[in-house]
């Protein structure tokens, strides 16, 4: 069904952008695994922009000291649950898309049954290990998966597209996790979580991947931007033994 008059208006700016697809993104289906500092400001713009469906998952409630970075949620919210909150707040900002809410932890069991049925999976998650647990699921599902992570002034990003590129395990296959709580400041957050949402926004309306089998450091202290190219581990225990696929759409 083409866009409606009242979407035109609601989108005329982006409608402008070359290539721009909006019946593509009413189509979409995406999963936003957390919805913090990296995936509150990605379901955002998402949501915004119009993609149809945004699955949101996080177990987390309002804290403190969340509110130099998550702006989706105030301190009258502290105690509050953030998946929730997340979802009243994106669908008061658009409510021509669909939101589903889910107040769960992620766990190896479950991951698998929150990707399904989406298009593309945001990673806003704040533990390595929880990111290998949606690895698995986004290879096993063969959903592309967007990586995003921030420590101090540094941020990271890539594009994961099994079995066509390399996985997050073959890149980063161990812990990573520091104990306590990870340094970050809100400007840094906002810029990874701002590119992660636009390299989803590119992927659902054209299927290109520019970030493929590469990780993009950004340097926040120096305004440096680095790309490092990578390639499928052969001993991976994820992906290791795929083969490589055609193109999925």
């Amino acid at each position: 069904m083409p866009i409606s008059r009242f979407e035109t208006e609601r989108y005329q700016r982006q409608l402008m952008v070359d290539g721009w697809d909006q019946e593509k993104l009413r189509r979409a289906r995406v999963l936003v695994a957390g919805v913090g500092g990296l995936g509150g400001l990605s379901a955002t713009y998402l949501a915004a922009a119009g993609v149809g469906y945004l699955r949101i998952c996080d177990s987390d409630k309002v804290e403190l000291s969340n509110l130099n970075r998550q702006f989706l949620y105030t301190a009258a919210d502290i105690g509050k649950s953030k998946a929730m909150l997340a979802a009243k707040r994106l669908y008061a900002q658009n409510s021509e898309i669909e939101i589903e809410a889910v107040q769960d932890t992620l766990t190896e069991t479950n991951a698998v049954e929150l990707a399904s049925g989406c298009d593309l999976i945001v990673d806003g998650l704040d533990s390595h290990a929880d990111r290998l647990k949606l690895n698995k699921a986004s290879f096993d599902l063969k959903i592309p998966y967007v990586y995003g992570a921030i420590r101090e002034w540094m941020g990271q990003l890539s594009f994961f597209n099994p079995p066509k590129t390399a996985c997050l395990a073959c890149l980063m296959p161990g812990d990573l996790d520091n104990p306590g709580s990870t340094p970050v400041f809100g400007a840094l957050a906002a810029a990874v979580g701002s590119l992660q949402s636009t390299l989803a926004l590119r992927y659902l309306m054209t299927g290109d991947n520019p970030a493929a089998n590469a990780l993009l450091i950004l340097r926040a202290d120096t305004m440096q931007l680095e790309k490092v190219t990578f390639e499928r581990r052969p001993g991976c225990l994820v992906c290791g033994t795929a083969e490589p696929a055609g193109p999925r759409r």
